[in-house]
C-alpha cells in the first residue's frame, strides 16, 4: 500500500512540475509578477478553474505570452491526463487486482476507480467539445470541426456519450496494461508501443501528423 502511495505522490509531483514548466514557457516574457501569480494558481490547485474562467469570459492573450488561453487550458488538461489522471487509474487497478484473495475489495476502492475514470473521460471530452464548438475553428477548418450539432439537447447527448466512451476506453486500456504488466513488463511496454505506433501511423497516412504533434 505504501508503494501505491509513493506512485500516486510521484505522479502528482510530475504533474505540478509539468504545469510549472508550461507556465514558465507561457509567461517568461510577461513579467515576474504575472509569473508568480500563475505559479501560485498551480501550487494552490485552482489553475483548472482559472483557465476555464478565462476561456468562458473571452480573456485575450496578454503581451509576452506565447499562446492563447484556449491552447493554454488544453495543454494543462493534457498534462493532467498524462501525469495524474491516467496513472491514477492504473495505480488503482493495480491495487484492486493484486489484493490478497482472502480480502474483499472495499466498495470505496471501486467508487474511487469509477470517479477517476469518468473524471478523465470528462477532461478528454471537454477538450474535444471546446475545440469543435469554437466558431473560429469551425469557420477555418469546416472539414474537420463541426461533428457536434447545434441543438442544445443533442449537444448534451453527444457530450455525455463522449464522456462514457472515453472513460470506457480508458478502463479497457488501463486494465490491459495492468494485466500484461503482471505477466511481464515487456508485454505492457510492447502493447503501449504498438498502440501508439498504430495511432501515429494512421495520422501519417491521413496526412495530419504535424497537426496532431
Amino acid at each position: 500500500q505504501y508503494g501505491y502511495f509513493q506512485a500516486s505522490l510521484a505522479s502528482l509531483t510530475v504533474l505540478v512540475g509539468i504545469q510549472l514548466y508550461l507556465i514558465w514557457l507561457q509567461n517568461s516574457n510577461a513579467g515576474h509578477w504575472r509569473l508568480l501569480k500563475e505559479c501560485t494558481s498551480v501550487l494552490l490547485g485552482y489553475k483548472p478553474a482559472l483557465d476555464a474562467y478565462r476561456v468562458a469570459t473571452g480573456v485575450k492573450q496578454k503581451a509576452g505570452q506565447k499562446i492563447d488561453v484556449m491552447t493554454e487550458m488544453t495543454c494543462a488538461k493534457c498534462a493532467e491526463m498524462f501525469a495524474e489522471a491516467i496513472p491514477g487509474v492504473i495505480i488503482q487497478l493495480m491495487a484492486i487486482i493484486t489484493i490478497q484473495e482472502e480480502k474483499q475489495v472495499p466498495k470505496g476502492a471501486w467508487a474511487s476507480l469509477v470517479v477517476s475514470a469518468f473524471s478523465t473521460g470528462f477532461i478528454s471530452a471537454s477538450i474535444s467539445y471546446d475545440y469543435d464548438t469554437n466558431p473560429e475553428k469551425r469557420q477555418q477548418t469546416p472539414d474537420f470541426y463541426g461533428y457536434i450539432p447545434a441543438q442544445a439537447s443533442t449537444r448534451t447527448v453527444v457530450f455525455t456519450t463522449m464522456i462514457f466512451f472515453s472513460a470506457g476506453m480508458l478502463l479497457i486500456r488501463c486494465t490491459t496494461i495492468v494485466l500484461l504488466g503482471l505477466v511481464g513488463k515487456r508485454w505492457a511496454f510492447a502493447y503501449i508501443g504498438g498502440d501508439l505506433g498504430l495511432y501515429l501511423l494512421m495520422k501519417i497516412l491521413r496526412g495530419d501528423f504535424w497537426y496532431w504533434v
